[in-house]
């Protein structure tokens, strides 16, 4: 190898190994991938793709420090990558944790409102009205209400219970929820075709516990 050629290769190798330009902003990239992925819990959330992205960043850092610039470029561009995956694969376990306190919490609120709907008094027993007497005079005629009911289509309880020919009192459909609990498992929920019972002969203390618990319920929206 004469001279000339030996200079040139020298100044090759010198171009590629150790004056070659440092790969600077792929590893400002790099940093900046997994700083984010840091910011959303990455190293708990997703940490095998963490771990391979910082894995690759330090590998990256080494090889610029003994200037091996051009492996650095193949190496810094799989740690943004591996970060990019880990931030994707945080956020996605942020989202369905985030889903899973928020059906625990409604959970939770059915089961409180449960707990209260069973402390309703239970169904009165009705009462017997005595025997008319022989001398006294026949009752004028009344009109006889209904004990029980065919539940129409966007009916509640709410709304049954505040028709005349019912209790004309939105505040008593717990009564009516007490009575039918065999078919009505949660008062929201009735349907088109039901028969429900209406108990009739109720006590005014009974009917003022009633009114309480709807108030206290707060199933459906108070009375005006």
């Amino acid at each position: 190898m004469n001279a000339r050629t030996l200079c040139s290769f020298l100044l090759l190798t010198c171009f590629l190994w150790g004056c070659a330009k440092p790969p600077r902003q792929e590893l400002v990239t790099a940093q900046a991938a997994l700083a984010r992925a840091e910011a959303a819990e990455a190293p708990a959330l997703a940490a095998e793709e963490y771990r391979a992205a910082s894995n690759a960043l330090r590998d990256g850092e080494a090889l610029i420090r003994r200037k091996q610039y051009q492996l650095a470029r193949q190496i810094l561009p799989l740690a943004e990558s591996h970060a990019q995956k880990a931030l994707i694969r945080a956020r996605q376990e942020q989202v369905a944790r985030e889903q899973q306190k928020a059906r625990e919490r409604e959970e939770q609120r059915l089961r409180e409102e449960q707990a209260l709907l069973e402390r309703l008094p239970p169904e009165p027993k009705p009462i017997r009205p005595p025997p008319p007497s022989v001398k006294a005079p026949a009752p004028a005629p009344t009109r006889e209400l209904p004990v029980s009911y065919r539940v129409r289509g966007g009916e509640t309880l709410w709304t049954i219970a505040a028709r005349k020919d019912v209790y004309a009192d939105a505040l008593l459909w717990p009564l009516l929820y007490q009575a039918n609990r065999d078919q009505i498992k949660d008062p929201r929920q009735i349907y088109p075709g039901q028969t429900l019972s209406i108990p009739r002969q109720i006590s005014d203390q009974s009917q003022q516990e009633a009114r309480q618990r709807a108030r206290e319920s707060k199933i459906f929206f108070p009375a005006p």
